[in-house]
Formats: C-alpha cells, structure tokens, sequence
C-alpha cells in the first residue's frame, strides 16, 4: 500500500491543526544549501507588450530586466520567450551582471547534487557568513567573492525577521497606507520583502509580495519566466508623483520602480482572470509611500539575528525506553523487518551489501504534534552519503518502535516536527508524521504515513493530458498559493541535530 493511500485509508478524518494564514507567509531564511523553494515562481508568466499609450520613454519595463546573458544579440529590449528576470535592477547594471554570472556558475556546480549529498546538514563553520546565499562548498564561497568584487557589491551577512505591521512601520515609518503587512526579512543594507494585501475601491482583494532591493549588493532573487507576451505594460505617475511601470495579465500583476539607490518590484498574486483591473494596480501604485524607502538606510547591529546555540546534550529528554535504545543498544521493534532488534544488528542488517551504516546524529522532536517525543536518527554510509532515517516511537506499553523511512520521505526536518517529502519531480509537499496500531480493518500493524499539509500532485489522465494539482489541507489551491505555503515551511527553525557521542544512559 502506498503512503497516500495509507494516509487515506487510516487518517481520513485526521486533519492538520494548521490553518492557511497569509501572515505565516514569511519569505524563507536560506538555513540550509539547495533549498531555493522561495524561487519556486519558475514558470510564472510575467511579461508585457507597451501599451499604444506608454509615454516616459526614460523609463524601462519587465523586459528589462531579463538577465544579460539571456537577451537576444539583435535586439537587447526584444523579449524572448524564456528568461530570467532579475529583481535587484534593470539591464547591464552591476547587481543583474553579477546575478547573472552567479547564476551561470549554479547551473554548472554540482549538477547532480554528489557534493552536497556528502555535506548533508554539516557545512563547514566557516561558510556560516554566506548563509544568505546558497553556499555550502568553499569553491562556492570563493565564487561568489570573486563575483561580489568584480562588480563592486557587498554582499549581505544577515537578516533580521520583521513580525508585525508595527514593526514594519516602527523599522521605515508608515510607508504601507492602506496595505496590510504581514511577517518578511529585512538584511542589514535595507534590502527587505514581505507579503501583504490591499483591498482597494473596486473590493476585489491584492494579496502581493513586496520587494525593495538596495544598490551595492549582490542579490539573489529572480524570477524565471515562460511567456513574455500575454502582459499589458503602461507607464504611471502616482498622486505623489512617482514614475512606475505597471503590468497586468492573466495571472498576475506587476509594479516597478526605481528609486535611484534602491530597486522596487511589487508581485500581485492575481490577474485579469481574478478580477484584478488596471485601476486596482494604479490604487495600489498610490498607496505606498515611495518617500519613506528612499534613501535606503543599514540596520544598526541591534537587530541582527542572535547566533544560534551549539547542539547541547541538556535538550529535550528522550522518553527512557528509546534513550535505551541509543546509549545501551537497548531493544526495539523493527516495524519493517516485523522482529524485534537492536540499534546496532538494524544497522547491519540494514546496510546495502559492501558498506557499512551508521547513525550519524540525531534529533528530538514532537513528530504527531501529540506531546510525546520521537527521535530522528539520521543514517549515513561509510562512503559519506546519507541514507535515510530512522524514527524511534515509545508506544504506552514501553516498547519502542522504529520505522525506516527512505531519504526522500523525511527531509528538512524542522523544530515543530513538520518536514518536506519528495516522491518524485511531479509529487512533493510537506506535513506531519502519524502513527497507526492498526490497519483499516483493524488487525494489529504498526506502521506511519505523512499527514501532507501542502502537497502538489503531477498526474496523467485518460487522455494522456499531463496536469499538476495544489492542495492545502486536502483542499485545490492555486500556484502561488502552493508556491508561497512552501516558503513559509522553509523559513521555520530547523530542527536540531545532536551528536551521537553526547547520548547518555537513562
């Protein structure tokens, strides 16, 4: 039986207590390498053909901002059908070279993603001040500085989460007006982005995300695009009188400014065919206060983000029977195997013929949300490579269980105990562990299935049609939503993982 199909046969009527908030939509602290599920827009169309009506020639469109290396040799301002738009400035300028010559050096490095398979969750310390960035190799830290002084930029070392309205608002004064702030990053420069919505004269709701880029900086967020035609552009001077570029299609809606020292990019999260009009953009256009965001200006050292805390054997207590299980190789139930073992003959049973397995560390964490700890034994081969997990569950009568989980089933563990899955390029999401006694029929089984939160589906119909499915809490959700719910997950605390040797006896 599959896991879905377990989930559903077992847990129909179980449902997660987390609700979809757009205030829980923080853009994800880059904590750990080969994560860029923020950047998840791909294929998000996004540009625009100029209105008959554009005036102010001087100022320049979404097509202007497709990378260098990605703009026709004939005609640089014609629009391609695939691009990479940078959302730190237009054309040629320092900060779209040096993404564009970061990005092109990603797609080369580590393709099939062996480095990073060795490093797993333990970069060096040293490469702690590129964590902004996607850095988990020394080469990709020297990389990126040979980059950063080419083209004259810093590059950023923290980030500080803004929670609140008010805390946006007490940080650059009330620039929002009628918009509403929820919780986003803002780095030491003034670089900043946040979710928020605006529900103007017409009612028809703006949920958008708000992005202001400050010059000098190496910035690392674009948008890869799919069809560059479908948009209409026009220029706009708002009632204060700030020039912009304004894009409304199908799908989504666009705003542009650029305010000489930093570089503002406006996503709404709807379109023509949500009921988005030209005169929605323009009222939101007119309900930011571009005054308050120009000059941009650095964030004392107060607010940068404490240094997180070494791993400490005195964290949360193990329930005792698994504590026995780590320190004195006490007995468990292998749930797969069906026999009752111990930790170190699972591990050699347990091992692809020719290497030898090992727990490499582990965690502590509530994985049911039922207030009983589990305990995640990450396991590695002696080549390096990780190889999956173990979970240990106590049950009420004190044995304790263990389920081996594959690699792709448990990843990313976080402190609440809610981790992505990946079945595959088409089906990913993220939830919660359950655990079940019993099958549907109510023989005696112990087995465990992930509650998704979020997922997406990729499936083939009779017809031979392929199409991808959003959900939350089992309920369709469009893209963005999805897209936006997975950046939220990636932003939580990451679970922490202790040592093997700092296990103690009950």
């Amino acid at each position: 039986m599959s896991n879905r199909s377990f989930y559903q046969e077992t847990f129909s009527q179980v449902h997660s207590s987390v609700h979809l908030r757009w205030e829980d939509f923080a853009q994800p602290r880059k904590r750990r390498p080969a994560r860029r599920l923020w950047l998840l827009a791909a294929g998000i169309v996004l540009l625009a053909a100029l209105s008959a009506g554009a005036v102010a020639a001087h100022l320049l469109g979404l097509r202007d901002l497709v990378l260098p290396q990605e703009q026709p040799a004939s005609s640089p301002r014609q629009a391609a059908q695939w691009a990479t738009l940078s959302l730190s400035g237009y054309l040629y300028t320092p900060e779209s070279q040096a993404l564009a010559e970061w990005n092109d050096f990603l797609t080369t490095y580590d393709p099939d993603g062996a480095i990073l398979s060795v490093v797993g969750n333990y970069p060096e310390p040293a490469l702690d001040k590129y964590h902004c960035y996607l850095v988990y190799t020394q080469d990709m830290a020297d990389k990126l500085e040979e980059i950063a002084a080419k083209y004259g930029l810093i590059l950023h070392i923290w980030e500080h989460v803004v929670e609140t309205q008010d805390d946006w608002i007490a940080l650059l004064g009330d620039f929002l007006g009628d918009s509403t702030a929820y919780s986003g990053m803002i780095a030491e420069d003034g670089t900043f982005h946040y979710d928020g919505y605006l529900i103007p004269d017409s009612g028809t709701r703006l949920d958008y995300q708000f992005r202001r880029s400050v010059k000098g900086s190496l910035n690392d967020a674009y948008f890869t695009v799919d069809d560059l035609s479908v948009y209409e552009e026009w220029y706009y001077k708002t009632d204060e009188g700030w020039d912009l570029t304004l894009d409304l299609g199908p799908g989504r809606g666009f705003l542009l400014a650029d305010l000489g020292d930093c570089f503002i990019f406006v996503t709404v999260l709807g379109g023509t065919n949500q009921g988005v009009t030209k005169q929605d953009m323009k009222n939101l256009a007119d309900s930011f206060d571009f005054s308050l965001l120009t000059p941009a200006h650095p964030l004392d050292e107060a607010f940068r983000a404490p240094e997180p805390q070494q791993s400490v054997p005195s964290g949360p207590k193990l329930p005792d029977g698994i504590a026995g299980v780590l320190a004195e190789d006490g007995a468990l139930y292998d749930t797969t195997g069906g026999v009752t073992t111990t930790l170190s003959r699972f591990l050699d049973v347990n091992a692809p013929e020719g290497y030898r397995l090992a727990a490499d560390s582990y965690a502590v964490v509530d994985l049911e949300q039922d207030g009983t700890l589990e305990a995640v034994l990450l396991l590695t081969l002696d080549a390096g490579t990780d190889y999956g997990h173990l979970v240990l569950r106590q049950g009420s009568d004190g044995t304790v269980y263990g389920y081996a989980l594959g690699s792709r089933e448990l990843m990313d563990l976080k402190a609440d105990g809610t981790y992505s899955y990946s079945y595959g390029a088409g089906s990913n999401g993220f939830g919660q562990m359950l655990f079940s006694e019993t099958d549907a029929s109510g023989t005696v089984c112990h087995d465990w299935a992930t509650a998704p939160i979020s997922y997406m589906d990729t499936v083939t119909d009779a017809h031979g049609t392929t199409h991808t499915d959003y959900y939350w809490n089992e309920q369709p959700i469009c893209q963005g939503v999805y897209e936006d719910a997975l950046a939220a997950q990636q932003s939580k605390e990451d679970a922490s993982w202790h040592s093997m040797q700092e296990i103690q006896a009950p």
